[in-house]
């Protein structure tokens, strides 16, 4: 009996070891419900705020939480090529900032169906999730300032049109291939590259940067060449600026 006794509490030691000496693993953010923005806040002093909206999406939403409130839901992007959020105000009541692009960088080649914007003492965390089931999640500090919100949903923006400040090379060689890189400003996934009406297959990174590749026969002719960007899911086209062709 004594062996037996012995054994029992050599097992329920070493169960209580296992036990105690767990690791505990953070489970990955949850996303929020489809086609949502979430707004959060670990602060509930005073009254929150949200501005944002989906790129290239025009239209700006507002989640406010009062006092009491923690947490807060807007609506998520309408149209399937939402590539980034625009966060044009965020507070929690203490902190704030203004003008947030998340996430930074070029876009993912899938869209964005949904985000979380996560508030706490004096930083922003947000997550985008892609329609891929990937997700992205970017830090921002908070600025000890206020912040204003409109008091009803912003209206929809004026749409701004496609603008072209630069070509990347703006020069080339004649009979052979090159990759041309637009910068600019509202480009969307559905934005077109025309050169002299044609419109050679387009790239796009980001909302200020397009790409479109040249095969040889495309500059096979010397001269100077009308370059355009048509966005085709609104009908408007931007300035033109001129490729050479040496």
């Amino acid at each position: 009996m004594r062996h037996a006794h012995v054994v029992v509490s050599f097992a329920l030691s070493v169960l209580s070891s296992a036990v105690t000496g767990c690791n505990h693993f953070d489970e990955p953010t949850p996303p929020p419900p489809t086609s949502h923005m979430v707004f959060e806040r670990n602060l509930s002093k005073g009254n929150a705020c949200l501005e944002y909206s989906w790129l290239s999406e025009g239209k700006r939403q507002l989640i406010q939480l009062n006092s009491n409130m923690k947490e807060g839901e807007g609506a998520g992007p309408m149209a399937n090529d939402a590539s980034h959020v625009q966060v044009h105000a965020l507070t929690n009541g203490l902190y704030g900032l203004k003008d947030w692009q998340l996430p930074s960088g070029p876009a993912h080649p899938s869209p964005i169906v949904r985000a979380i914007v996560e508030v706490k003492e004096i930083e922003a965390v947000g997550t985008v999730f892609y329609q891929d089931q990937s997700q992205r999640t970017e830090t921002k500090a908070l600025l000890p300032m206020p912040i204003k919100c409109p008091t009803t949903h912003a209206a929809e923006m004026p749409r701004a049109d496609p603008e072209i400040t630069k070509l990347d090379p703006g020069t080339v060689e004649r009979s052979t291939a090159v990759t041309i890189t637009l910068l600019g400003s509202a480009f969307t996934r559905d934005s077109v590259v025309l050169i002299d009406g044609a419109n050679p297959s387009t790239q796009f990174v980001s909302p200020s940067l397009l790409e479109v590749g040249l095969d040889a026969d495309d500059v096979a002719t010397p001269g100077k060449r009308r370059v355009k960007v048509h966005a085709a899911k609104h009908g408007t086209t931007s300035n033109e600026v001129t490729l050479t062709v040496e």
